[in-house]
Parts: structure tokens; C-alpha cells; sequence
């Protein structure tokens, strides 16, 4: 019985020793910061009190600044000197962007702990004013200030080393003071994790591009794609455009609320609204019994995280002082006219169909705030860091789209003040790789643009020796020439190539095939004397959006295409007079041999005969769409 009993006083207190290690592992990892109180004699305890309390006044200071400036308490030259890299939100404040030319900028922790510590080392000594207020001592400073910080999940933790001798007035008691610490109440761990996850999941899923088309898309006095059968001409202005997306955003995005923070709640439970989103609308009947708030729901509601940051709010904003820089296609200074009769006046008036497509290039910066009540002891602390949100022809671009093709001014000042340093820029063909000359450069940065000159025989190659504009960092070489795509380039290294997509011209016609009630082909002919067709091509792959009709106009008898492999969508409408009888639609992808040795282009055309009726057109257009790609139909060359 006594040895059982002894080995029963063993287990137990093995027990406990390793509860004991447990213990110590979890609170060393839930607070990152453990340490033994340093033992101070009584008489100096005011000194080290009041180096950390200099450190905790510091301290705060820097982490409310980190806050304020997307993670920065000095925001780097080379952002703060380039204005297309943050936000100026009021007075001096810039907020920095966390995502700039398809890279993402946002500060790392390490480089977040090392601004905390150079600024705590950098303001301490002017907070301890040498010790002013301490007569009684005579303090010696015995070495540099070196700051340590630790950014925890609950706290951010500083630590410093600066060795002091002290001494009483006497001489005869002296004590060597060097370590001090100050924790700043603040969960900017836990905080950071929820902006990165943020700005991830707008990279990856292009949310906020998605919202602002959804959001143009439903505005009636944004045109995009449509067909209006009237007589009368269409116009719009970009300036009104430019300010209704202004609107829309300033009212619309702050709606957005964020899964997995403290949002405000939907008017029902979440079940109701998934129940909705199953219901097919083409097949199943409408209910009758829809929430008020299903639209904020299936477009407002963003899910960017998976862990829990409930205790936190975040929110999205947009200010119309911000600006936004947006470009449409087709459009004649601030004119936007329907596009598929861009440059036919003369037969606008026989038109009583408007066929448009409007591509926008669209540029914006949002500000992303983030607050936790429940920091600096429940009195609240905010997050805010910004990016922009990027639209190329319609569709989210979080690669490198960058401002330069949005429209731009010659300032003298900005194109003046150059750089010591020369740039020699060259321009090749995408195709043959090989160098061009004549080509026409200018420097783009924001809304600046300065003409730089043309790319010439030099040095036995073809080049531009010239120095850029010293106010823009990495700003955008534009490359232009006859028979080439415009191209840009950002500058990245004193060398800059650009390279360029060759053009080639084609003549063409349309040929019409006449479908029978079972919708077989019966044959094809010319174009009537009083019919035509009105031919529209986008390229898909790069900025080449071809517009025209046939019969040609004077000025207007060729097509250009690129001159390579790339992938197009072909959309024709054949016209009778000003009645629509038909068309084509396909996704048309060709290669570079597609085009070798050829110089016409042969477009087909269904004939379905006049639609009268606005039924008819409505039928007309769902005939073409599911007719679309026919392999009988897709152009031909020869």
C-alpha cells in the first residue's frame, strides 16, 4: 500500500508539471510579450516610470499615425512624392495605396514593428527633455536608444534599451538603469490580418469592379450595349457620365457590408435570401413574398474572409473630391454617340435603329476602414488603408492597367522639370522583333502628359536618348505609329523597350444568307441596292475595337486587324433601308497564318427578312444570338 501510494504522489505531481509547461507555452503565445518585472530600488522607480511613460505616450502616437496613413508613421519618399500612389484625405493626410501597378505595396508587420521602433527612438529624448524635472539625480546617459516592438494579438509591446548611470546629488549611491517596456493597448495583429484578407480578396475576385459595373449597368443615364429603334439621334455626354458613376459610388459603396465583422444585419435571416438565389427566373415562378433587401444582399454583401472578426467593423467609402478618371469608347471629345454609326452621319438620318457599345476605362480610390471598439481599453481605434479600383473596357483589371489611358494634359511645369539622369527608349515589333523608327513617345503619369519626340537611327540602332518629367515615379511610356497599335510601357530601368502590334489593312464586303422556316440555307447573294450592313469588331486581347459599314463610306473602305494572333467578337447588323432584316454575331479567333498572303475579308450575314413589329425585332435578336458562331458564316479570307 505505501509504494502504491507514493507512486500515486508521483503521477499527480507529474501531472502538474506538465500543466505547469502547458501553461507557460499557451500564455507566452496569447500574449507574445512575458517577461520578469525588472527589480528597481524605490528611490529611481519615478526615473524608469517616466522613460516608459515617454514610451507609452510615443508609442500611441505612432500606432493612432500608423493607423491613419495604411500602416506607415512615415509614409516612404517615393510614395509620398508620387500623387497617383495614395489618397490625399484632408489637410496633409495621404493614405497610401495598397495595391499600385499590379503589385501589391502594402507594408509588411516587420516593416509596421520598424516604424513603431524608429519612431519611438527617434522622439524619446525630446520627450525626457534631459531629465529636466528630476533636480534630486544626476543622470548620465551611457549609450543609444534601441527600440524593440512586438505587435501581438492584444497589444503592441515596446521595449528599450538605454543604458543610464544615476547618481543622487551626493555621489554616493549610483544605479545603472537600461531596460524599460511599455505596451500599447491595441489589437493591430488581429486588425492587419482582417485588411490584408480585405485587399487579397479584391485582387483575386475583383469585387468592388464588379460592384461598380453591376451598379452603372442599372443606371438609365449610363449607356452601354443596347439597340433603341428610334429615328432620333443619340448623344450623351462623358462629363455627365463621369459625374453620375461619382454619385453612384459616393452613395452606394459605404452600403456594403462585410461577412465575418459586426455589419449591420439584413432584414432577414440568410436562409430567405439563398432560398431566393436558387430560384431559376426563366423556369420557376416569381414569389410573391421577395425581401426589400435582397438587391443589398446579392450585390452588397462581401465575403472576403473566413476567420471570425466579428468584434471589428470595416466599411468602404468613396469621396467625389477623390476623382476618378474615366475614359469611353466611342467618344469624340465629351461627345458619346452610338457606336456602330460612329463616323456615318450621312446615313444616320435613314437609320431608325440605334445600335451602341460603350467600353469605359474607369479609375477610382476607395478607402477601407477598419474599427475595433475594444481597443486603447474599449475607446476605440481605426484602421484605414486605400487602393484603386480598376475597370478596363468593361471588365475588372487588377493587373498592370494602368492611368495612362485615361485622358491627360501637357503641363509645362510637370514636362519641365527633368531628371539628371537619361532614359533611352526603343520601340520592336511584337511580331518580327524587330526595332521601329519614326514612332512618337510621350511620358504619361496621372493626369500629366508631355511629348517626348520621335524614335530615330542613332548610335547604329533606333532610339530616343531623353530624360523624363523628375516629379513621377514609374510613370508610362506611350509608343504610336502608323500602322501600330499604341502601346505603353512603364518605366521601370533607364533602358525602356516597348514593344508593338502590327496592323493590317483589308478590304471587305458582306454576303447574305436567306434562311427558310426551318432555318436551313437556301443560298447567298450581294447586298441589295437599298440594304446595309453595319459591322462591329472588338478585340478581346488587346485595345482594337474596329467600327464600319458596307457598303463602305468614302474614307472607310478598309479594315484593320491585327496583324498576329488574337481573338475577336464579331457582331453585324444587316439593314434594309431603316428596317432591321437580319445579322451575325460570332467569338472570332484567327492566326497570325489566317492572315499571311490574304487581303479581303468576306463577311455573311443572315437575311431573315423586316421585322416590323418591336415582337419581330426582339425575335430577330434571339435568332442571332442562337445562331451565333455558324461555322458557315464566319468570315473568310482570301
Amino acid at each position: 500500500m505505501k509504494k502504491r501510494g507514493q507512486i500515486t504522489v508521483f503521477v499527480i505531481i507529474g501531472i502538474l508539471v506538465i500543466l505547469g509547461f502547458l501553461l507557460f507555452f499557451y500564455l507566452r503565445e496569447k500574449t507574445t510579450f512575458f517577461s520578469p518585472e525588472i527589480v528597481v530600488p524605490q528611490e529611481i522607480a519615478p526615473v524608469k516610470r517616466y522613460v516608459e511613460s515617454c514610451m507609452q505616450d510615443i508609442g500611441e502616437k505612432a500606432v493612432i499615425k500608423l493607423g491613419m496613413q495604411s500602416g506607415y508613421v512615415e509614409i516612404p519618399e517615393d510614395i509620398a512624392m508620387n500623387p497617383g500612389a495614395y489618397i490625399q484625405v484632408g489637410g496633409p493626410i495621404k493614405l497610401p495605396y495598397w495595391y499600385l501597378n499590379g503589385m501589391d505595396t502594402s507594408p509588411k508587420l516587420s516593416d509596421m514593428q520598424s516604424q513603431i521602433s524608429d519612431y519611438v527612438s527617434k522622439n524619446l529624448k525630446s520627450c525626457l527633455r534631459n531629465f529636466s524635472d528630476f533636480d534630486e539625480f544626476v543622470i548620465e546617459e551611457k549609450g543609444e536608444i534601441k527600440t524593440k516592438t512586438v505587435i501581438a494579438e492584444e497589444e503592441v509591446v515596446i521595449t528599450v534599451d538605454y543604458p543610464l548611470v544615476i547618481k543622487n546629488k551626493m555621489g554616493d549611491k549610483i544605479t545603472t538603469l537600461s531596460q524599460y517596456a511599455a505596451s500599447v493597448p491595441v489589437r493591430l495583429k488581429k486588425i492587419y490580418r482582417l485588411a490584408k484578407g480585405i485587399m487579397e480578396s479584391e485582387n483575386k475576385g475583383m469585387f468592388l469592379e464588379k460592384t461598380t459595373i453591376d451598379l452603372m449597368a442599372l443606371d438609365p443615364e449610363i449607356p452601354f450595349t443596347d439597340m433603341v429603334f428610334s429615328c432620333k439621334n443619340l448623344e450623351w455626354s462623358k462629363a455627365d457620365v463621369e459625374q453620375s458613376v461619382k454619385e453612384l459610388l459616393y452613395y452606394n459603396l459605404p452600403k456594403i457590408r462585410i461577412d465575418k465583422t459586426d455589419y449591420i444585419p439584413f432584414l432577414y435571416d440568410p436562409v430567405i435570401y439563398r432560398k431566393f438565389q436558387e430560384i431559376d427566373i426563366e423556369k420557376d415562378s416569381i414569389p410573391k413574398d421577395i425581401p426589400e433587401d435582397i438587391y443589398e444582399y446579392n450585390h452588397f454583401f462581401w465575403a472576403p474572409v473566413s476567420e471570425n472578426f466579428d468584434d471589428m467593423k470595416a466599411g468602404v467609402r468613396y469621396m467625389q473630391d477623390w476623382g476618378i478618371q474615366l475614359e469611353a469608347r466611342p467618344s469624340d471629345g465629351d461627345a458619346m454617340k452610338p457606336n456602330m454609326v460612329e463616323g456615318s452621319q450621312k446615313y444616320l438620318s435613314m437609320f431608325c435603329i440605334n445600335i451602341y457599345h460603350f467600353t469605359y476605362d474607369i479609375i477610382y480610390p476607395v478607402e477601407i476602414a477598419i474599427r475595433d471598439e475594444k481597443s486603447f481599453n474599449n475607446n476605440g481605434y481605426v484602421f484605414r488603408f486605400a487602393f484603386p479600383v480598376l475597370i478596363n473596357h468593361n471588365q475588372g483589371d487588377r493587373s498592370d492597367f494602368g492611368m495612362t489611358k485615361l485622358a491627360s494634359y501637357q503641363d509645362a511645369g510637370f514636362c519641365n522639370e527633368l531628371t539628371e539622369e537619361d532614359y533611352v527608349i526603343s520601340a520592336k515589333n511584337s511580331r518580327t522583333n524587330k526595332d521601329l523608327d519614326n514612332v512618337s513617345i510621350s511620358f504619361n503619369c496621372i493626369k500629366y502628359q508631355c511629348n517626348l519626340g520621335f524614335i530615330k537611327a542613332e548610335a547604329n540602332r533606333y532610339r530616343l536618348k531623353t530624360k523624363l518629367p523628375s516629379a513621377c515615379v514609374n510613370g508610362i511610356i506611350i509608343a504610336e505609329k502608323d500602322g501600330y497599335l499604341r502601346a505603353e510601357q512603364q518605366v521601370i530601368e533607364s533602358d525602356v523597350l516597348v514593344m508593338m502590334d502590327p496592323l493590317k489593312s483589308f478590304d471587305f464586303k458582306v454576303m447574305k444568307f436567306k434562311v427558310d422556316k426551318n432555318n436551313e440555307n437556301i443560298g447567298s447573294s450581294n447586298l441589295g441596292n437599298n440594304e446595309k450592313a453595319v459591322i462591329y469588331i472588338k478585340s478581346l486581347n488587346k485595345s482594337h475595337d474596329v467600327f464600319a459599314t458596307y457598303p463602305a463610306e468614302e474614307g472607310m473602305e478598309e479594315i484593320e486587324l491585327v496583324d498576329n494572333d488574337n481573338e475577336y467578337y464579331l457582331e453585324i447588323f444587316l439593314m434594309n433601308g431603316d428596317q432591321l432584316t437580319g445579322g451575325f454575331k460570332a467569338d472570332w479567333k484567327l492566326s497570325y497564318n489566317n492572315l499571311i498572303g490574304k487581303d479581303k475579308i468576306t463577311f455573311y450575314v443572315y437575311d431573315e427578312g423586316v421585322a416590323k413589329t418591336d415582337d419581330d425585332k426582339v425575335n430577330m435578336i434571339k435568332f442571332l444570338n442562337d445562331n451565333r458562331n455558324k461555322n458557315e458564316l464566319m468570315p473568310k479570307f482570301e
